[in-house]
């Protein structure tokens, strides 16, 4: 055969075979969306450390056929030619077609429907029109009042909805802080949604993502007050984020609560490792637990307007069961002398104190940092009222300061009826024991 016979030969074949592929990528097959799932929602998101952007939020995105692993998001308004910045979708282990991004809420963008464009390597993108935020004018309240009860790992959580606002629907999420998704945020583990009338949800022993809560585990209870678009019951039934139009989001840590724990503890909110509480009804009749973090000691603070802490109940059995009470002198936290014996309730008197600090947490206790029920503290308040105070974990040791320039703070509390400061402990006395063994009002 001649060259110039094979070449030709080479042509016919080789030319229609490159066309056909030029034609295949130039046609690319574009990504496919799961019908009925775009969305666009108001999302008001309180404070959290799952690593998701709170503040108020425009959410929106839709559920990729196949998986959305690898699958890129931003969205455009086009009145004013707005785009958001561009973020890899985040498939969670309770659904791997997940796809979303976040950008704040302007009021002044809602007048028209946004546009959705997904890209993925390969495929053609996709652009698609977001569904209308007419409604969303207004944010939704927050759920507050939040506690976990029962032992093991199928806690009931339960929470108040604010006065004024009726929700929809109430959507529960529990997040991992052990497992991140390719954003970078806490993977969620599990999802229920529930009538708008719920205040309690028990957790399953089998999560909807196939996994279990473990004992020790570091998690975030995501609660949402949901108002929909349309029927409730279709978003309830599992019609997914294509049926909210606004909602809110509030965090709360937790974790599994052991066996002797009380049997109902209300959760912080952790922000920048300060655990801050919203609960709506405290008093002096009641002892209201709380559920933080553990470290070698703890400050406790009101917030503006609460009263006053009137106890403390610090938990039984950790370390040699005894701690250090530090009292704010107006500029520091001063060791008052005064050791509290866990298990054993210590009385501020009737004025009670706005914040005070414990300390003597041993390390040899050997308590877990992520274990969120650890050291859970019983507190009274000197009058009815909201608690939205904060408990600050100290996870260094720092100086304490002696308490000669605490004088007058330390007799008013060694005068308070009924309290003996105990020298059990020689070691943590300092100069306020005369003698091993001794006490002294």
């Amino acid at each position: 055969m001649s060259r110039q016979r094979f070449e030709v030969r080479l042509a016919r074949w080789v030319l229609p075979a490159a066309l056909a592929l030029g034609a295949t990528v130039a046609a690319a097959v574009p990504i496919e969306l799961v019908p009925g799932s775009v969305n666009m929602f108001r999302d008001t998101r309180g404070p959290n450390n799952a690593n998701a952007a709170a503040g108020d939020r425009l959410q929106y995105g839709a559920d990729i056929a196949g998986g959305s692993l690898g699958t890129w998001l931003t969205a455009t308004y086009a009145p004013d030619g707005y785009a958001d910045r561009i973020s890899p979708c985040g498939p969670l282990a309770v659904s791997p077609n997940f796809c979303a991004n976040s950008t704040r809420f302007d009021a002044g963008r809602l007048a028209v429907p946004w546009t959705l464009r997904f890209e993925r390597a390969g495929e053609a993108a996709l652009e698609v029109a977001a569904p209308s935020l007419a409604g969303a004018e207004q944010p939704v309240p927050f759920a507050a009042s939040v506690t976990i009860g029962g032992s093991g790992t199928t806690p009931t959580m339960t929470w108040q909805v604010p006065a004024g606002f009726a929700p929809d629907a109430v959507r529960v999420n529990v997040f991992d802080r052990a497992a991140l998704n390719v954003r970078g945020q806490a993977d969620v583990i599990h999802v229920a949604r529930l009538p708008g009338s719920a205040v309690s949800y028990t957790l399953p022993a089998l999560l909807s993502s196939g996994q279990q809560l473990h004992t020790g585990g570091d998690y975030i209870l995501g609660l949402s007050l949901v108002d929909t678009r349309g029927d409730p019951a279709l978003y309830v039934a599992g019609s997914g984020n294509a049926q909210i139009l606004r909602m809110s989001s509030a965090s709360f840590n937790f974790t599994p609560l052991a066996d002797g724990a009380p049997p109902q503890v209300y959760l912080p909110t952790v922000v920048d490792g300060t655990y801050h509480f919203e609960i709506g009804s405290v008093g002096p009749d009641a002892t209201t637990f709380i559920d933080p973090l553990i470290a070698i000691g703890y400050i406790y603070a009101i917030g503006a307007g609460d009263p006053n802490f009137a106890s403390v109940l610090l938990p039984a059995g950790i370390g040699d069961n005894w701690f250090d009470l530090l009292l704010w002198d107006g500029a520091d936290y001063v060791d008052s002398g005064i050791d509290l014996q866990g298990g054993v309730a210590y009385d501020f008197g009737a004025v009670g104190v706005g914040r005070f600090a414990v300390r003597g947490i041993e390390a040899a206790a050997g308590l877990d940092p992520s274990d969120a029920t650890a050291f859970v503290t019983g507190l009274t308040f000197v009058g009815n009222g909201r608690f939205t105070g904060t408990m600050t974990p100290i996870v260094t040791e720092v100086p304490v300061a002696e308490p000669g320039s605490l004088a007058l703070v330390l007799l008013a509390v060694l005068a308070l009826p009924g309290r003996r400061r105990s020298c059990a402990r020689p070691q943590r006395c300092r100069t306020y024991c005369p003698g091993a063994g001794s006490s002294t009002a």
